[in-house]
């Protein structure tokens, strides 16, 4: 299905001078950068969205962008991906080509490319999931432990989606936010998981945006280290997801659904 045409030509991150100061002392060191570059997403040819994004696992964006926006409900429906560098190719024979003027670039919270509207975040999320309390702390050390570019550079996202116990299915690391959940997701759903059945942990605020993504995944727990907009709590309440943001051990705030999270103390 997959076809690497010519893969981005360039690195994740790249060596820029710069002066470090700290208090009386000052030196020249030469930091890692995050590369971001320009990608366009095209499906059966026509243009769906220009992203901003890290230049790296672009099949795995493009397959993860599709199921999380919408476009698709799984694999079967796509036919090939091709990349072009700057272009991804993406054949989709069951989306008809005015049906591609359903979705638009929508700028909002430093999100590109996500649908205008939440009209088809009908029906909740199944019950079956649920999580202990310390498999989610558990699982949110690993965020550092798996960014190796924000180590190195501090300017990427996270995305860990992890199964029932906290085993890691997938991860990713981008620049964006969302595109760090668009290519988790894809990797996953390569790799044949079960969706339904894992939790995933970010990086970055809990837009509207972040948490229907992870809706039209199919994943009923969303975990973040930070903090959550009042869109994205009213999301996931209309989804029937939970939201736990602000987890960082020992603490964290759920915001939807806390019966999913097992192990709790009496509140």
């Amino acid at each position: 299905m997959i076809k690497n045409t010519y893969a981005s030509p360039l690195e994740t991150t790249s060596m820029y001078e710069a002066v470090e100061v700290v208090g009386d002392y000052a030196r020249r060191v030469r930091p890692d950068v995050c590369v971001e570059e320009s990608v366009n997403l095209l499906v059966n040819g026509s243009r769906v969205a220009t992203i901003i994004m890290s230049p790296d696992d672009l099949e795995a964006f493009a397959l993860g962008y599709l199921k999380c926006e919408g476009f698709i409900r799984s694999l079967k429906e796509v036919s090939s991906v091709e990349v072009k560098w700057p272009d991804i190719h993406v054949s989709v024979p069951g989306i008809e080509g005015d049906d591609l003027g359903l979705w638009m670039e929508v700028r909002s919270s430093g999100c590109v490319g996500v649908r205008s509207s939440w009209v088809d975040v009908e029906r909740p999320l199944p019950d079956g999931l649920s999580v202990s309390k310390d498999a989610i702390f558990y699982a949110m050390g690993f965020v550092n432990d798996l960014a190796k570019t924000w180590r190195r550079t501090g300017g990427t996202h996270c995305t860990i989606i992890f199964d029932e116990v906290g085993g890691i299915v997938a991860y990713a690391e981008d620049i964006g936010r969302h595109n760090s959940v668009d290519k988790a997701v894809g990797k996953a759903l390569v790799g044949g998981r079960d969706l339904s059945k894992c939790f995933m942990a970010c990086t970055g605020r809990m837009a509207a945006g972040m948490v229907a993504k992870a809706y039209r995944a199919g994943i009923p727990i969303l975990v973040s280290n930070t903090a959550p907009f009042s869109a994205g709590i009213e999301l996931a309440l209309r989804a029937g997801m939970t939201l736990v943001c602000f987890a960082r051990p020992p603490h964290m705030l759920i915001y939807s659904r806390p019966e999913r999270i097992t192990g709790m103390p009496e509140y």
